[in-house]
């Protein structure tokens, strides 16, 4: 077994481990990166892009169907071959890519999964490897459902890469994974069933919303489980009898093709032997951290997905690595400063959110007022024949300011990105109202909605 010395080890080679590894290098560390599974982590290759390569095809079926009678008389005809073709030319060069940028960053590779022997001790395949500073960033992956018949399970990576789109479908979760899936398959001409634990799916998002979403699915065929869970899972000839159980105790049995268990991630931490290292985990099993993302040992830091802040989004992540970046190699001074985040679900149609929720201004005592309203007949989803279009903005009427919003609706998933702005630069409502924006674009209803 050989032995090897490094200034700085990074663990985990998605987005985050990689951005580390490299500003490392260019610092004049020496730096070595382990990775057990394909190097690229989990938007790239198992994530974010290539399930928008699929949403990109499922939106164009859908506008079809929502455009029929309306100069379309019939849909296209649809490949799932052509689309895994279409997605694997996008997620095949990633690992080999990502592997070669390290080395001619002057990275040394590993293929193999890390484990802590002491606290700066890891053994990486048959190599032990002694490192100053150590930065983990193993990413998250599905948790196990521990229920009869989990073996019949796929999961959302699975899923990523079936052979074909089965008929029906069954869905564990709703989520925004599990409602990405859902909304992916049903529009290319799978009948989904969604069993949600809440009232709503999407939880995440509010509540308003999502309701007003789920009967949109409902209407188009999608059906709902709600306050419900799957308890079992048996083999049922060439298909499977899916158990489930709602909130007062009663049963029902769905039959199906395929069923996709959506239900949670948990951080990617099983083989690092943390306790090895003594290094401290939440009650979710994420690493804990400080807000320089550091560990309950100053030499170890953990960001992403695997670490206890922020929510688990690469553009988290990425903040998370530039922040490290400057305060390691650059003579930075930073701390983590994430609020607000944006997030989205690529839903049909899309669902966004960034700033305060309902629950935070019930309860900041603060003078906020809500601009909800269902924007359906609005220009901007009526030219597309939404099926629903809505939204929720948070507006503090002492400062003037946008605090909170929530988008259902065509473009929502952009749109976002532009309230975002408004709320992190505190962009006074009344300025918002002085600026042109193009029209008709689904900027343009920003306007309306900060005065509806």
């Amino acid at each position: 077994m050989s032995n090897k010395h490094y200034e700085i080890l990074v663990v985990g080679a998605g987005s985050a481990g990689q951005s580390v590894a490299v500003a490392a290098a260019k610092a004049g560390k020496t730096v070595a990166i382990a990775e057990g599974r394909a190097y690229g982590g989990t938007c790239p290759l198992r994530g974010c892009d290539p399930k928008l390569v699929l949403h990109a095809a499922a939106e164009t079926m859908y506008r079809l169907h929502r455009l029929s009678g309306k100069g379309f008389t019939r849909a296209p005809g649809f490949a799932w071959e052509d689309l895994m073709n279409w997605k694997r030319s996008f997620t095949e060069p990633i690992p080999e890519k990502s592997r070669q940028r390290m080395r001619e960053s002057g990275v040394e590779v590993y293929q193999d999964y890390a484990s802590f022997v002491d606290e700066h001790t890891l053994k990486i395949g048959g190599t032990t490897v002694r490192a100053d500073t150590i930065i983990l960033a193993t990413g998250m992956r599905p948790a196990p459902l521990d229920i009869p018949g989990s073996e019949h399970l796929l999961t959302s990576d699975d899923f990523l890469d079936m052979p074909d789109l089965s008929a029906e479908m069954v869905i564990v979760g709703g989520g925004y994974i599990g409602t990405e899936i859902a909304h992916i398959s049903q529009a290319l001409g799978c009948q989904v069933t969604v069993v949600a634990t809440g009232p709503t799916p999407l939880e995440k998002f509010d509540d308003d919303l999502a309701d007003l979403l789920r009967q949109a699915d409902e209407d188009r065929g999608m059906r709902y489980h709600l306050n419900s869970r799957v308890v079992a899972v048996k083999q049922a000839e060439d298909r499977f009898a899916v158990e489930i159980e709602d909130a007062g105790g009663q049963r029902t049995t769905v039959r199906t093709d395929r069923v996709i268990h959506c239900a949670g991630r948990i951080a990617n931490t099983e083989r690092l032997n943390l306790e090895g290292a003594g290094i401290e985990t939440d009650e979710k099993g994420r690493i804990k951290v400080d807000r320089r993302l550091r560990t309950n040992l100053s030499h170890v830091y953990a960001l992403g997905d695997c670490a206890g802040t922020g929510l688990p989004l690469t553009p988290v992540a990425s903040h998370a690595s530039a922040v490290l970046n400057d305060n390691l190699f650059f003579e930075g001074d930073r701390d983590l400063d994430y609020y607000p985040i944006p997030t989205v679900a690529f839903a049909l149609p899309g669902m966004a959110a960034v700033g305060m929720t309902a629950e935070e201004v019930e309860g900041s005592g603060r003078n906020i007022s809500t601009h909800f309203r269902v924007n359906t007949d609005w220009f901007h989803p009526r030219h597309l024949n939404a099926s629903v279009s809505a939204f929720k903005v948070f507006v503090d009427d002492d400062k003037g300011v946008v605090v909170g919003a929530h988008l259902l609706g065509p473009d929502a998933t952009e749109l976002i990105n532009l309230l975002y702005v408004a709320i992190r630069q505190k962009i006074l409502i009344q300025d918002l109202q002085h600026m042109i924006f193009a029209y008709p674009t689904a900027a343009s209803m920003v306007q309306s909605m900060v005065k509806a």
